[in-house]
């Protein structure tokens, strides 16, 4: 019997190397007979920035920046020789991610992306010729203003902004858009952002009415936060020459993926581009079953998240795609459309980052997949 292994990481509890890894090791000892591929896998969101540099043996580098309540932390970016040569890989979490934030400071009115301009900063001082960012994990819903900002864009306002560190509160008061300044530090620099879900600006599945409240955003705060997104929309679209708002993507991040593309940037799955890095395809072949999983499985897993990416690819090559994940919340009806044969969840319910239940994920996964595959 031959396995691939190709699971995502369990956020807050183990990367995705080493899920492969734990998974490995007990199938070792209920199937010793099979064959097991081991390919951890990202998607664009957080964890990928691990992933791609331990995939193309990069180097990780640190910084200090300013986290999404503009405290100072040090934070990791990559930095690769793809195809494309001189090619930093930064991660949007670790400078404004939800992770940098208690469950008391969640408030996407006050969060900003200022530090992910700061990495990119730092990546144009090493002077990285492309500059690919994974837009998961983020704190904000501030569409991108304040990475915009630390990479020198000029804004006026109806009312006084901070030299640093603006936020989604003052998106509605923005009157102008100067970009000139970033473009010129950018330029002769390719920008892509990785996206993990291929959300809307706007709208009830967008950046602020879908992921809005998950970041602390009350339903008067997401209506704020609605019309100021819209509003800044505008303003970057007449300034970029380019129309924003309909981009797959363009929520990504809160909003951060509408601001690389006024920069010039593109955006790209980022699933597709760790499945071509590794092969994926290819390593499916001839295998029996594919095991993926992650933390949480729901409804927007669908959107570009990794485990369901490597379910469609397993269905389409007719093998049996198993899902091991911490919860899950999907609705029943697709995930059998997508590929997944069955799923087993670890937990009934997501849990809190110091919840002590994390600290039986090893044997949880042990007793399951012994559940899964009885010994004979």
């Amino acid at each position: 019997m031959k396995i691939l292994i190709a699971p995502d990481k369990f956020k807050g509890i183990c990367t995705a190397q080493e899920a492969a890894e734990n998974l490995r090791n007990n199938l070792q000892k209920l199937l010793p007979q099979a064959q097991l591929r081991l390919v951890p896998i990202a998607d664009g969101g957080e964890g990928t920035l691990i992933s791609i540099i331990y995939l193309l043996q990069g180097k990780i580098q640190t910084v200090f920046v300013h986290d999404p309540l503009m405290r100072e932390k040090e934070a990791q970016w990559g930095w690769a020789q793809l195809p494309d040569k001189d090619t930093a890989i930064l991660e949007m979490s670790q400078a404004s991610g939800l992770f940098r934030l208690t469950p008391q400071e969640y408030n996407p009115m006050n969060t900003t992306s200022y530090g992910t301009g700061e990495l990119v900063l730092e990546a144009l001082r090493h002077e990285a010729k492309f500059i690919k960012i994974a837009l998961g994990g983020s704190a904000t819903v501030d569409g991108g203003i304040g990475f915009l900002q630390a990479l020198g864009v000029i804004f006026k306002s109806k009312l006084a902004l901070p030299p640093s560190g603006v936020s989604g509160k003052h998106l509605i008061s923005i009157t102008s858009v100067d970009l000139e300044p970033a473009l010129h530090k950018l330029k002769g620099v390719g920008l892509t952002g990785w996206v993990d879900v291929q959300v809307p600006l706007l709208g009830d599945h967008g950046a602020a009415g879908f992921f809005g409240p998950a970041k602390g955003a009350t339903p008067d705060m997401v209506n704020e936060l609605e019309k100021g997104l819209f509003h800044f929309d505008n303003l970057l679209s007449n300034a970029s020459g380019r129309v924003l708002k309909n981009n797959p993507g363009a929520g990504a991040a809160g909003g951060l993926g509408m601001a690389v593309l006024a920069l010039g940037g593109k955006l790209e799955k980022g699933f597709d581009f760790v499945a071509q890095t590794l092969k994926l395809e290819e390593n499916m072949k001839g295998c029996d079953l594919v095991i993926t999983g992650e933390g949480k499985l729901d409804d927007t897993s669908r959107e570009g998240k990794a485990p369901v990416a490597v379910a469609r690819l397993a269905k389409k090559m007719g093998i049996k795609c198993l899902g091991i994940v911490g919860c899950n919340q999907a609705s029943p009806a697709w995930l059998i459309e997508e590929g997944f044969t069955k799923v087993y969840a670890l937990y009934d319910a997501p849990f809190e980052a110091e919840d002590p239940k994390k600290f039986e994920f090893s044997k949880r996964l042990t007793d399951t997949l012994a559940l899964i595959f009885p010994k004979k």
